[in-house]
C-alpha cells in the first residue's frame, strides 16, 4: 500500500485571510489481480495557485472551492496458460465534487464493463459512465448555445474502443462513444493511426468527429491532428505537431528540434505558429513563435 500527501500554500494575495489552503492525500493499493485508489482533494476559496493552477473553476463568488473524492478499484484475472488472452479487466472508478458543505457539484462515475488485453498487446474495452452535474455559472459550450446557470444533469455515455499493438508497423485506435449528453445526446467517432514507416521514422495521425444534439440547439465538431517523429540519431530528434478544429478554425503547428550534446546536456530549438481560416481573407497568421533552451548537467 502506498500513501501520498500533498499540501498547498496559502494565497499571497492581498486582502486575503484565512481559508486559503488546498490539501489532499491518496491511498494506493497497487496489487494483482486486485487493485483499489482512493484520493481527496479540498480547495478553499482563497486559496492562491501563484505559478501553478487548480482544475476547477466554478462561480464568481466561489472561484476554485470544492472537496474531491475520487475512490477506484479494479479487478484483473488472468487466464492460465491461455494461448492469446493475457487477462481481463473490469472496474469502477467514482468521481464525487462538493462544495464545502458536501452539496453535489459534480459526479462522475466509470464503469469497464469489460477489457480484453492480448499477448500480443491488442486491447478491446467497453466502458459506461453515468454522470451529474450542476452548474455553478453560465456554460456557453459553443458560440450561442449556453445552458444557464442553477440547472441540473444527469446523462449516461457508453464507449467502446480498440487498440493494436503500438510495436506494430501499422496500429489503429477506434472509438465509438455515444449516449445522453447534458440536455440532449452526444455522438463521437475517433480513430487513431500510427505509422511506423521505417527506423527512426514514425508518424501520428488522430481525427475526433462530434455531433451533439442539445435542447439548446445543435452542432458539430471536428479534430484532426498529425505528428510525424524524425529520429535522425540516438542524439538528434525532430517533432512536428500540427492541429485544426472546425470550431476555433485555427491550425497550429509545432516544430521541436532536439540535440543530446551528451547525456545531461540538451540544446532544443522550438518554432511555433498558428493560423487562422478566415472565411473571407482565407489563412492568416495569428502568431508566431521561437524559443532556445539549453540544459547543462554538472556531475560531481
Amino acid at each position: 500500500m502506498v500513501v501520498s500527501r500533498t499540501a498547498g500554500h496559502p494565497a499571497a494575495g492581498p486582502g486575503r485571510s484565512g481559508d486559503n489552503l488546498s490539501y489532499g492525500m491518496e491511498l494506493n493499493f497497487p496489487n494483482d489481480p486486485w487493485e483499489s485508489d482512493f484520493a481527496f482533494r479540498e480547495v478553499q476559496a482563497n486559496f492562491d495557485p501563484v505559478v501553478g493552477f487548480v482544475t476547477r473553476q466554478s462561480g464568481t463568488n466561489s472561484p476554485r472551492v470544492y472537496r474531491r473524492y475520487n475512490p477506484e478499484v479494479t479487478f484483473s484475472p488472468r487466464p492460465s496458460n491461455h494461448p492469446w488472452i493475457r487477462r481481463f479487466s473490469f472496474g469502477a472508478d467514482f468521481e464525487f465534487q462538493t462544495d464545502l458543505n458536501n452539496d453535489l457539484l459534480t459526479r462522475n462515475f466509470e464503469f469497464k464493463v469489460f477489457q480484453l488485453e492480448g499477448h500480443s498487446g491488442d486491447n478491446f474495452t467497453i466502458t459506461v459512465t453515468p454522470n451529474y452535474e450542476r452548474l455553478e455559472q453560465d456554460f456557453e459550450i459553443t458560440d450561442r448555445i449556453v445552458l444557464p446557470v442553477g440547472a441540473e444533469f444527469r446523462f449516461t455515455r457508453y464507449r467502446i474502443n480498440a487498440s493494436t499493438a503500438n510495436r506494430r508497423i501499422v496500429a489503429l485506435q477506434p472509438a465509438v462513444e455515444f449516449g445522453h449528453f447534458y440536455s440532449g445526446t452526444r455522438l463521437d467517432y475517433s480513430l487513431g493511426l500510427t505509422l511506423r514507416a521505417r527506423t527512426g521514422v514514425i508518424v501520428y495521425m488522430d481525427a475526433e468527429w462530434n455531433r451533439i444534439e442539445l435542447a439548446e440547439g445543435r452542432f458539430q465538431t471536428r479534430v484532426y491532428r498529425l505528428t510525424p517523429e524524425l529520429q535522425f540519431s540516438p542524439w538528434i530528434s525532430l517533432v512536428n505537431s500540427l492541429q485544426y478544429d472546425n470550431d476555433s478554425r485555427v491550425l497550429g503547428w509545432q516544430s521541436r528540434f532536439r540535440w543530446i550534446l551528451k547525456p545531461g546536456n540538451d540544446f532544443y530549438f522550438v518554432y511555433s505558429h498558428n493560423w487562422r481560416d478566415d472565411p473571407v481573407r482565407g489563412m492568416e497568421t495569428l502568431e508566431r513563435r521561437a524559443a532556445t533552451k539549453m540544459i547543462y548537467t554538472h556531475r560531481f
